[in-house]
């Protein structure tokens, strides 16, 4: 884009500006200037850009940029890509939510969306990326999601629309309601296009994190797409970087599978591991270059994570382990932090700490790099590898560390010494000797939370509360200055079981009281609140010392503090009321606090907070992350209960005449296609919304081919599936067509067609399906938007009752998938129209009723023969279309329809068959009246009718 003079200069005079006060008197001239130059008719294209990059540029300086908004919009209608590129800068930066022209806006992303130019497509979707407003991205996404997924559009736009999506899920996840397109994004991790691959490999992630059940699908494509890179170095020049292929690529999809559990497919289990093998297997040559060490090691690091998450080898984690060891003692700083922070993910997973134990002392010398990002990974390393066995010896290295640590980094060690002793104290004086030394060291950096914990544990066990009492006195008793975390601690123990030593040498109560009040006057007023607490305590535990105690709260009826002093005018009242029962049960000795999750642990997750893609581990060991998985699973328990149902073959279902069923990898999704279901169904088996209108779409399809000769008859996220049909009773040719709708290649494509046990009779076959000969077989692969075909013949013999079943199975990322289909063939299409007279008709119709051979009525449901003009034509194709003959003028009714057709059949006869519909507009009902010299053929064509009835 060219420079534009008057902004330019606009820019310079800002820049010379030597006071705020003269830039503002030069910003508000220039805002005058602007707005009368709004105004004016007639403003070029060029002047209103430029004007609108000064307030852009005045916006980002802090100044209140509140109009502009119209030429603005103007701009982004321009046809001008330079134009249209500022117009959108100027949107995303100037507008608000709720502004008078966020409809505009979105017309115009949308018209842009659409545009045949890739870049006013991809300066459209950098626009929706920017924006904040939530509705633009609920208007959008489908726009979106059409460009990434449209087979027309080009590499750059699809990486664009990708990224985009990914913007906007991580901004409004609630507003683009990803589940309903997330299961057709992911075949594009195996994109022939390393970019889009890239691009969809991050959102997928993404996706993956929210949606794990539409995106189950997604750990076969990554495993399958790393080893094309890996081992058989399919990948092209242009993506390798100093002698590694692909390493972003690489790296995004090793992360993408720690969001899934192990494969439980054998194969694809063994085909992970022998890649996983084969990254530590390479990385053992040290490489030369810095850049390909980066590369290399940045893979490594991830596969490793990978192998600890999966945890499906010991041997390969103790193989991990030693290649980690040597990480932590590099020389370069990078390679020293993935290996301790790989190497606590190692620990909490890891069945044994010994391996990683080994590596104690160097971890310990860590805690001084001289980088704070690897002394922060260190205690997160020590943490993570404390026992029993160990605790001590990490706990007293950390208090050592503690007075020379960073202050950023001294309330987080702090957190987990706290935590540590806690979890691995086996002697209470231990315990109590680092807590009050762990306050006294780092008690200006760690919250409340700290003492109150150590005052909770006291309470809950009786063989604590003697030491920590003679602790907290010598606590007050030591240092002149001592830390106020350590006063309140020493302050509540004593009010609470100072007693519990009075008997002791130089621990009267007297001396307890005069210890107390030696500090207090130091404190701050939250401290020397809990000690006036302690004071109206002593006068309950030592009445010998209630007059010193009196003096003490008298003191404070007259602090400036209003706390203080309403706690010691209400503790001086309470003390002195003349009622021996109210003081001993108003300050009776607390209880124990209930068991609950230690507030230090609670606090140190906070801080380990997720980042935009979701942690799948924690620091803390192997327990604290089995906890958190059970209590993930536990969330999440009707998830994994309907993924164990998937798990497991499910009965074949009861399928009615004429509907599609669609199984996948053993799981129905379509369930049964009788319009009469029984509404006492399992529950735990009811379909979701999206299934119901899956199968819904699929009984439209078949219905239409009931009538039609060609169409879709399966239309889902993988393939889809026509069909193609002539007949010449008895017989007739069907072709089949197999198109992959992914971005993928599928294998392994195989076709059949047979027919049910029930069309078979001591005779055979009542419908014979065979391939038509002469035709070309099925490709071993379909490539994405690739379509194969297989032709069927089809011969009735006898009259059948049951339509022919079609089962296509293919593999895709190494996962095998089912469908089965019912295919369009019923006894109806081997119908033939016959003309009779128009005088016969009703004679043959009543010779046919008294014989009461074959009659089949039904009365449907057909609201829209009263809103729909076209109705009555619809009426005609349909029965023309199932193979009758209409007879104009037979029926006295002019809105009746009625029709003669015969059915053929090569060794059972033929079949004559009589049709009268008779549509009722006024009650939106139908009767529809099938009479035939076969019961069996009548009910066929009435069960048809009744299905296209249906799905209108």
């Amino acid at each position: 884009m060219a420079p534009m003079k008057g902004l330019t200069v606009f820019i310079a005079d800002l820049r010379k500006c030597r006071s705020n006060e003269e830039e503002e008197r030069r910003v508000n001239k220039e805002l005058a200037n602007i707005r009368t130059k709004f105004k004016e008719p007639g403003l070029s294209g060029y002047n209103r850009k430029k004007y609108v990059c000064k307030l852009i540029y005045m916006s980002l300086l802090g100044y209140d940029v509140n109009f502009g908004h119209r030429e603005a919009v103007a701009l982004i209608n321009s046809t001008k890509y330079s134009e249209k590129q500022i117009g959108y800068l100027a949107v995303s930066l100037l507008l608000i939510e709720n502004d008078e022209y966020t409809r505009a806006v979105a017309a115009t992303l949308r018209r842009d969306m659409h545009d045949p130019s890739e870049w006013m497509v991809c300066v459209a979707l950098n626009a929706i990326s920017n924006i904040t407003f939530g509705g633009i991205a609920e208007l959008l996404t489908d726009d979106i999601v059409v460009q990434l997924l449209s087979p027309a559009a080009s590499m750059f736009v699809k990486k664009k629309s990708a990224l985009c999506l990914l913007r906007l899920l991580r901004r409004s996840p609630e507003a683009v309601d990803a589940g309903k397109w997330a299961a057709r994004v992911v075949p594009y991790l195996g994109h022939r296009d390393i970019g889009v691959a890239l691009a969809a490999t991050s959102l997928v992630t993404a996706l993956a994190q929210q949606f794990p059940d539409e995106t189950r699908k997604a750990a076969a494509f990554a495993i399958h797409r790393l080893k094309a890179i890996i081992v058989d170095g399919e990948y092209p020049v242009d993506y390798v970087y100093y002698k590694v292929p692909a390493p972003w690529l690489q790296i995004k999809l090793l992360r993408l599978l720690q969001y899934f559990p192990a494969p439980e497919s054998a194969e694809l289990r063994a085909l992970l591991l022998s890649i996983l093998r084969q990254i530590i297997d390479v990385s053992q040559d040290v490489p030369r270059e810095l850049q390909q060490m980066d590369a290399q090691y940045s893979i490594l690091f991830e596969a490793i994570n990978l192998g600890i998450h999966l945890d499906i080898d010991q041997a390969l984690m103790r193989e991990c382990a030693a290649l980690l060891g040597r990480f932590i003692t590099s020389r370069e700083t990078n390679v020293r932090y993935l290996g301790l922070e790989t190497m606590a993910h190692l620990a909490a997973y890891i069945d044994t700490l010994d391996p990683i134990k080994t590596y104690q002392g160097v971890i310990v010398r860590s805690l001084r790099d001289r980088d704070v990002s690897v002394r922060r990974r260190a205690l997160d390393l020590l943490y993570s590898m404390c026992d029993v066995d160990n605790a001590r010896g990490i706990v007293s290295e950390l208090l050592r560390h503690m007075a020379v640590s960073d202050f950023a980094l001294r309330e987080e060690m702090a957190l987990k010494v706290a935590i540590l002793t806690e979890k691995f104290a086996t002697e209470y004086s231990w315990y109590v000797d680092v807590m009050m030394r762990l306050v006294s060291l780092a008690g200006d950096h760690m919250g409340d939370e700290v003492w109150h914990r150590i005052v909770q544990v006291v309470l809950a066990n009786e063989e604590l509360q003697l030491y920590a009492c003679k602790i907290a006195l010598q606590t007050l008793r030591g240092a002149p200055v001592c830390h106020e975390s350590a006063f309140k601690v020493s302050a509540y123990v004593l009010g609470e079981f100072g007693h519990l030593i009075a008997n002791a040498p130089d621990c009267a109560p007297v001396d307890q009281l005069k210890a107390l009040q030696t500090k207090m006057p130091a404190m701050s007023q939250p401290a020397r609140a809990v000690a006036l607490t302690t004071v109206a305590k002593f006068v309950n535990l030592f009445p010998e010392i209630k007059t010193l105690c009196l003096r003490a709260l008298d003191r404070y009826r007259g602090a400036l503090d209003a706390e203080l002093q309403q706690r010691a005018c209400e503790y001086y009242a309470l003390a002195t009321v003349e009622s021996e029962d109210l003081l001993p049960a108003v300050l009776e000795e607390m209880p124990p606090f209930p068991e609950r999750q230690s507030a230090l642990m609670s606090r140190l997750l906070k801080r380990e907070a997720d980042t935009e893609d979701q942690r799948t581990w924690v620091y803390g060991g192997r327990e604290i992350n089995r906890e958190r998985n059970l209590r993930k699973a536990g969330k999440s328990a009707t998830s994994l209960a309907s993924a164990d149902n998937d798990d497991r073959a499910p009965e074949p279902p009861q399928r009615s005449e004429g509907t599609a069923v669609v199984e996948e990898n053993g799981h129905n999704d379509s369930g049964n296609g009788n319009d009469n279901d029984n509404d006492d169904s399992d529950p735990a088996t009811a379909l979701t919304p999206e299934e119901q209108e899956r199968i819904a779409k699929s009984k439209r399809h078949y219905a239409r081919l009931l009538w039609e000769r060609d169409g879709i008859l399966f239309d889902g996220d993988e393939i889809q599936v026509g069909v193609v049909a002539q007949y010449k009773p008895p017989a007739g040719r069907v072709g089949v067509f197999l198109g992959n709708k992914t971005a993928a290649p599928i294998y392994d494509i195989a076709i059949h067609a047979f027919v049910r046990d029930d069309n078979s009779g001591d005779g055979g076959p009542a419908l014979v399906v065979r391939p038509a000969p002469g035709q070309d077989p099925l490709p071993g692969s379909l490539m994405p938007l690739g379509q194969a075909r297989l032709f069927f013949d089809v011969t009735c013999q006898r009259v059948f009752t049951a339509p022919p079943s079609l089962r296509i199975t293919y593999t895709m990322a190494g996962a095998p998938t089912v469908a089965e289909l019912q295919l369009p063939v019923t006894m109806g299409h081997f119908i033939d129209p016959v003309t009779i007279p128009v005088s016969d008709f009703f004679a043959r119709w009543k010779q046919l009723g008294d014989s009461a051979i074959g009659e089949a009525q039904s009365i449907l449901k057909s609201p829209f023969l009263a809103t729909d003009a076209s109705a009555s034509q619809w009426l005609r194709n349909v029965v023309g279309g199932m193979g009758f003959a209409l007879i104009h003028g037979a029926d006295p009714e002019p809105d009746n329809l009625v029709g003669v057709g015969i059915a053929t059949t090569e060794s059972g006869g033929r079949f004559g068959c009589l049709l009268r519909v008779e549509p009722k507009p006024s009650h939106g009902l139908t009767r529809v009246t099938v009479r035939a010299t076969s019961p069996d053929v009548a009910s066929a064509v009435a069960t048809n009718i009744n299905m296209v009835f249906g799905s209108r």
